[in-house]
C-alpha cells in the first residue's frame, strides 16, 4: 500500500503540473519533487477490472507550497488519463485554479477543466469558463468565458466572450466580444485582442478623450508594440475636429553602448489647415575610442507647432528649436569636446541667428611643473560661426595659465596668471560687404584666490537629532585684466570684448548638516540649511569722473542671496535673489532678480508647491501646485500660474483621477492664455493608458 501510494502521488504530481503552467498560474512554480508529499483520503483503491487507481472522499494533495483538494481522483496507467472531481481546487503562491471537474490526457499533456476558474495572483487577473481547454504547451481554449482584473462576484469591468483562443506569451483572441461595466454592456465586438504577456505586453492602449479651443474635438489612439527586450514602439493615430489627423511613431531602444528615443509625428490638415511635421531624438552612450555622445535633436517645419501640442509651461510657449550632438574624450586630465548647436526661430527670421557649428573646446586641467610648487593649465576654445545673412567666420581662443597654490596659515591661497590670445577669421563684414580678413588680439590677466573653511560640532538637537554641524567657508578673489584695444575686432557674441577688468569678488557660504538617529533605523545625515551670500566691487567703477557730473558710477554688484533650507525631507524651501543696493535714479525696486520656491510632499500623494519669480523690467509672476489623496479615492492636483505685471491668469490646471481596485478615470481641464481644453481617458487593470497626445515631444512626450 505504502509503494502504491507513493507511486500515485508522484504521478498526479506529473499530471497536474502541465495545468499550473499551462494557465499561467504557477508558470515557474517552485514544484520540487524532493519535497514530501503527504496524501489525505478517506479511502484509496484499485480497480483490477477497469486498471484504474482511485482515492476518494476528501482529497487533499501537498506538495511544499501546492496544494490539491478534490472529491476523488482517478488515474488510469495504460490509457494515460486521469480525472479529478467534486469542488477541484488547486492552490499555490502565485495563483488558485478551482472547477468541477479537471480531466488530463498524461500522453499528450491536453487537459480540459469544466465550468472552471482561474485566479492569477501577480496580475489579479480572474478567468472563468464553461470549458478550460489546454491544446499544446501555450495554446488554450475557453467557451462562454469572462476575464477581469477587478475583485468580487459582480466587478466593476469584465469582458465576456464565446470563444477564447490564448497563446501563452503572446495574446487571448476573442469573438463575440462583450465589455460591461458592472452587469451593464457598454460595447460589442465581434474579435477582440487581450495581451497575455508575462512581462511587457504589446497591444492597444486605453483612448483619450478631450476638446480644445484649438485643435477642436479630439481623440488619441496608440498601439504599443514590444520588439525586443531592449526595444520598443508606440503608434500614434489622433483626430482633431478643427486641425487634422496625426500619426506619429516613437521608437525606444537600450543597447549596451547606446540608449535613447526617437519620434517622428505627421498632421494631415483639413481644408486651409496645412500638413505639420515634427522630429524629436534624444540618445547618449558611447561610441569606439571611449567617446561620449549625447543628442538632442528636433525638427518643426509649424512655428505653431508647440503652441498647438505642448501641453506643459516652457513647451506650449516654445519661440524656437534647438538640436545639439554632444561629443567628449577625457585622457587623464585633458578633455576634448565637441558641440554642433543649431536654433531655429519660431517667431522670428532665423538668416542672420548665429550658428555654432561647430564648437570644439579642449581643457588640460592643473599639471605639476617638475618637482616645483607651480602648475599649468591650457583652456582652447574653437568656434566656426556661420548664419545666412550677416558676419560669418571662425574664431580661436587659446589661454595658457600658470598657477601657484599655497597655503597661509588657515587660507588656501591661489594665484594665477594667465594670457588669451584671440585669433579670428571673419568671412564678411558686419555692413554686409563682402570680403574676409584675419585678426588677432592677446592679453594677460592676473587673478588670486584666497578661501578657508571652520567647522564646529554642537552636541544634541530637537527630536532624534545627535549633532549639528556648522562649517563656515569664506572666500575672495581678485581679477585684473588691463585696458586693451579690440574694437577693430569682430564681434560674434559678448566673447568678442574682454572689457578692462579690475574687481574684487567674495563670498561668506554656511553650510549646517545634522546626525540624526532614529530609534526604529539607521543614522544618517541630512544638510537642512545651505546659506551663501556673495558680491563683487568693481574698482575700475568706483572712480569718479569729473566729466561726468551725475556720477552715476556703480561700483557694487547686486547681492547675491542663495539659500537652501531642508526643514525635513519632505519639506524645502529655495531662494536665489540679487538685491541691487545702487540702483538707478527714480527706480525704487532694489532686487534685481528673485527665485523663490517652497514646498512640502509627505511622500503619499500629498503636497503643496509656491514660488515667485521676478526679472526687473522683464517678468513677475506667481506659481503654486496643490496635489491631495486625503480624498481617496479621488486623487486632485491643481496648478495655477499668474502674471503680476499684466494682472491675468497664465496657466491654470486640474488633474482628477479617481483610483478604483481595478480602474482608473482620469481628467484634466487645462486653460491657458491661447487656448482652453479638457481631457479625459480610462485605465483597466493590464491595460496601459495614453498620457500624451502623439505631438507631445521631449519632456512632455
Amino acid at each position: 500500500m505504502r509503494l502504491f501510494r507513493r507511486i500515485f502521488l508522484l504521478i498526479l504530481l506529473w499530471l497536474l503540473f502541465p495545468v499550473i503552467a499551462g494557465f499561467s498560474v504557477a508558470a515557474g512554480s517552485s514544484l520540487d519533487e524532493d519535497q514530501p508529499v503527504h496524501l489525505d483520503a478517506d479511502q484509496l483503491e484499485y480497480d483490477q477490472q477497469s486498471g484504474e487507481y482511485r482515492a476518494v472522499g476528501e482529497v487533499v494533495l501537498r506538495q511544499g507550497q501546492m496544494t490539491l483538494f478534490a472529491d476523488e481522483v482517478w488515474w488510469h496507467p495504460e490509457t494515460g488519463k486521469a480525472r479529478a472531481r467534486g469542488d477541484v481546487r488547486l492552490l499555490d503562491p502565485r495563483g488558485e485554479m478551482a472547477g468541477e471537474e479537471l480531466s488530463l490526457e498524461l500522453d499528450t499533456g491536453g487537459g480540459r477543466l469544466s465550468y472552471g476558474t482561474i485566479f492569477l495572483r501577480d496580475r489579479n487577473l480572474h478567468v472563468t469558463g464553461d470549458s478550460i481547454e489546454r491544446l499544446s504547451s501555450v495554446d488554450y481554449r475557453i467557451e462562454q468565458g469572462e476575464f477581469t482584473t477587478c475583485d468580487g462576484k459582480n466587478p466593476a469591468w469584465k469582458f465576456r466572450v464565446s470563444d477564447l483562443e490564448v497563446t501563452r506569451g503572446k495574446f487571448a483572441r476573442g469573438r463575440n466580444a462583450r465589455f460591461y461595466l458592472k452587469n451593464i454592456p457598454i460595447f460589442y465586438t465581434p474579435y477582440f485582442l487581450y495581451p497575455v504577456q508575462t512581462e511587457r505586453q504589446s497591444g492597444l492602449l486605453m483612448p483619450r478623450y478631450g476638446y480644445s479651443n484649438d485643435r477642436g474635438w479630439q481623440l488619441s489612439n496608440a498601439y504599443y508594440q514590444v520588439l525586443a527586450q531592449n526595444q520598443d514602439m508606440t503608434f500614434y493615430l489622433d483626430y482633431f475636429s478643427d486641425l487634422g489627423i496625426g500619426k506619429g511613431l516613437e521608437y525606444r531602444y537600450a543597447f549596451r553602448r547606446q540608449e535613447g528615443e526617437a519620434k517622428i509625428y505627421h498632421v494631415s490638415g483639413f481644408g486651409e489647415e496645412g500638413n505639420a511635421l515634427a522630429i524629436d531624438w534624444r540618445n547618449q552612450g558611447w561610441l569606439p575610442g571611449k567617446i561620449r555622445s549625447v543628442a538632442a535633436v528636433e525638427y518643426v517645419d509649424d512655428d505653431d507647432y508647440f503652441s498647438r501640442f505642448g501641453e506643459v509651461a516652457g513647451e506650449y510657449n516654445k519661440d524656437k528649436t534647438e538640436s545639439k550632438i554632444f561629443l567628449s574624450r577625457a585622457w587623464g586630465n585633458r578633455n576634448l569636446t565637441a558641440q554642433f548647436k543649431h536654433l531655429n526661430n519660431l517667431d522670428r527670421d532665423t538668416d542672420r541667428t548665429l550658428q555654432r557649428l561647430p564648437q570644439i573646446h579642449f581643457t588640460s586641467l592643473l599639471r605639476r611643473v617638475g618637482d616645483t610648487s607651480f602648475f599649468t593649465r591650457l583652456d582652447t576654445t574653437y568656434d566656426h560661426f556661420y548664419r545666412e545673412e550677416g558676419q560669418s567666420g571662425q574664431r580661436l581662443f587659446v589661454r595658457p595659465a600658470l598657477s601657484a597654490p599655497f597655503q597661509l596659515g588657515f587660507l588656501e591661497v591661489s594665484p594665477e596668471i594667465g594670457f588669451t590670445q584671440r585669433f579670428y577669421y571673419a568671412d564678411e563684414d558686419s555692413d554686409g560687404e563682402s570680403g574676409s580678413r584675419w585678426e588677432q588680439k592677446g592679453v594677460f590677466d592676473l587673478g588670486v584666490r584666497m578661501s578657508s573653511s571652520f567647522s564646529r560640532v554642537f552636541r544634541g538637537g530637537p527630536g532624534n537629532v545627535s549633532k549639528i554641524q556648522h562649517i563656515i567657508s569664506p572666500e575672495v578673489t581678485y581679477t585684473y585684466v588691463p585696458r586693451h584695444g579690440e574694437d577693430d575686432l569682430p564681434y560674434f557674441d559678448r566673447g568678442d570684448r574682454l572689457a578692462r577688468v579690475h574687481r574684487i569678488s567674495y563670498g561668506l557660504t554656511n553650510r549646517l548638516t545634522a546626525r540624526i538617529e532614529p530609534q526604529d533605523g539607521a543614522a544618517f545625515y541630512h544638510e537642512f540649511l545651505y546659506f551663501r551670500l556673495s558680491q563683487e566691487y568693481d574698482f575700475v567703477e568706483s572712480r569718479k569722473d569729473p566729466l561726468n557730473p551725475r556720477d552715476n558710477f556703480r561700483p557694487f554688484s547686486a547681492l547675491r542671496t542663495e539659500v537652501l533650507l531642508r526643514p525635513t525631507r519632505w519639506s524645502y524651501v529655495n531662494l536665489d535673489s540679487r538685491y541691487d543696493f545702487e540702483t538707478a535714479a527714480g527706480d525704487s525696486m532694489k532686487v534685481a532678480d528673485m527665485r523663490l520656491e517652497l514646498g512640502a510632499d509627505d511622500g503619499r500623494g500629498n503636497g503643496v508647491s509656491a514660488g515667485y519669480h521676478y526679472l526687473r523690467d522683464d517678468q513677475e509672476y506667481v506659481q503654486g501646485e496643490l496635489r491631495t489623496s486625503l480624498l481617496d479615492p479621488v486623487h486632485l492636483r491643481y496648478l495655477h500660474r499668474y502674471d503680476l505685471v499684466a494682472g491675468r491668469d497664465l496657466e491654470k490646471v486640474l488633474d482628477v483621477e479617481y483610483r478604483a481596485q481595478c480602474w482608473s478615470m482620469f481628467f484634466t481641464l487645462r486653460d491657458r492664455l491661447e487656448d482652453t481644453e479638457f481631457l479625459v481617458t480610462f485605465s483597466l487593470s493590464g491595460l496601459g493608458r495614453i498620457a500624451n497626445f502623439g505631438g507631445a515631444l521631449g519632456s512632455g512626450g
